[in-house]
């Protein structure tokens, strides 16, 4: 059983995970009525683009680092070598894996092939800032140490600041461009922040190069889980604007948010019992061993099934509140996905509590994978004639697959874990 001082752990840092987890969701929430009421649909639908392309663009650089290399810190237990090694060879692989990224960025567009969307320099500026915040953020490290609250304060108040400065400033269509900076600058200065705390802490960065391309090579399943995972949400308002253009991007924004805001807000839980769970089942799993996760899986699914029922009463209102008159398809839309809540929680829960501990990182990792492109594929091709609400359909049909492809893992670890339980007596 887990001792007082690792309960006491793992409820610090799901605090502070889920501090910074309200303001994410929240801030993205507010940023709604001070863009879409003062931008409109196809200037707000332009930034949602922008946004949607840095994110993709990052998680090729975030390449799972936030699962495997927090699994590495909290192994490492405090020892000061190992931490600036582990430290210096993740830095050095996300500078690998950006150059190939900034460089195809860039020769999109200087020739001219994303005019109608990176048709000036400030755009350009403004994903290029996004992507580099969120590719090369360093909250690994504090995670896999069990010392969020501080990097949670942190990320917190430049937020709330942020959304002051948009609040105060972006008034009319005319202050788009000066909406950009704002969006963009809070975010890279937490990431600046954190990685000199993280220098401070560890020392310089040496150059293993070979260790930065050996932790490439291993993270690779989790890379093909973290990004899979997070890949449609992220990737769809891309898709979504090159087949149906700028308006149906604004119209599927703010439901996406309200929806991603929900499927998000078991994962700070998530994260802070993940390397608790990774000790405990690391040395094999049987049938006691299992019981304490399964119990934690069902407690979060029926919470998640309350929650979505809460979300179809407010959703509405909500819609109503935030956008006004001018986004039509939005309500329909946000009907649609918010289906999607429980099976990506329960599908989040699964992964983290059971499968990755117990070594079935690679099979959840490709399963998730496949069906995260498929997912995008159904979506993308049904937006063409139906928009944003095709979109949706393809989103939750897929998860429900999903679901229960997930499913039938977790079954065959339990059967597994109950036969070795007979072995021994």
């Amino acid at each position: 059983m887990p001792t007082a001082s690792a309960k006491a752990g793992v409820a610090r840092n799901a605090s502070a995970m889920y501090a910074v987890q309200l303001v994410s969701y929240l801030v993205p929430i507010f940023e709604i009525p001070i863009l879409a009421r003062a931008l409109g649909v196809e200037q707000y639908g332009q930034i949602l683009f922008c946004q949607a392309l840095a994110l993709t663009c990052s998680l090729l650089v975030e390449y799972g680092f936030n699962i495997n290399a927090a699994q590495q810190v909290a192994v490492a237990d405090q020892r000061p070598e190992e931490l600036n090694k582990l430290f210096s060879q993740v830095v050095l692989a996300k500078l690998l894996l950006a150059g190939p990224v900034v460089a195809l960025m860039l020769l999109v567009w200087a020739t001219g092939m994303a005019n109608a969307y990176l048709g000036h320099t400030g755009l350009v500026a403004f994903v290029l800032a996004y992507f580099f915040a969120f590719g090369f953020s360093p909250m690994w490290y504090f995670q896999g140490q069990e010392r969020m609250v501080r990097p949670a304060l942190l990320d917190v108040v430049l937020r709330l600041c942020g959304l002051a400065l948009l609040a105060v400033w972006v008034r009319g269509p005319q202050d788009f461009a000066l909406a950009l900076p704002l969006l963009a600058i809070p975010p890279l200065l937490n990431t600046s922040l954190t990685m000199w705390w993280c220098r401070c802490e560890v020392g310089a960065v040496s150059w293993d190069i070979s260790g930065a391309w050996r932790q490439i090579r291993d993270g690779f399943h989790f890379f093909v889980y973290r990004s899979a995972s997070n890949l449609v949400m992220s990737a769809v308002p891309v898709l979504l604007g090159l087949s149906s253009g700028k308006r149906a991007v604004g119209e599927f924004g703010p439901p996406e948010k309200l929806i991603k805001g929900m499927t998000s807000l078991a994962m700070p839980f998530l994260m802070a019992v993940f390397p608790i769970f990774s000790r405990r089942l690391a040395v094999g799993s049987d049938a006691v061993s299992l019981r304490a996760p399964l119990i934690t899986i069902t407690a979060i699914a029926v919470l998640a099934v309350l929650g979505t029922g809460l979300g179809i009463w407010l959703g509405p209102w909500a819609l109503s509140v935030l956008l006004g008159s001018g986004f039509a398809g939005s309500q329909l839309i946000y009907d649609m996905l918010i289906g999607v809540v429980p099976l990506r929680i329960v599908n989040q829960s699964i992964t983290l509590i059971l499968l990755i501990p117990t070594g079935h990182a690679k099979p959840a990792s490709y399963a998730i994978s496949i069906m995260s492109i498929l997912a995008v594929l159904v979506g993308a091709g049904l937006s063409v004639p139906y928009g944003g609400l095709g979109m949706a359909v393809g989103l939750l049909v897929v998860e429900a697959i999903l679901l229960v492809v997930l499913t039938g893992m977790l079954i065959r670890v339990v059967k597994k874990g109950r036969a070795t339980d007979q072995q021994e007596i």
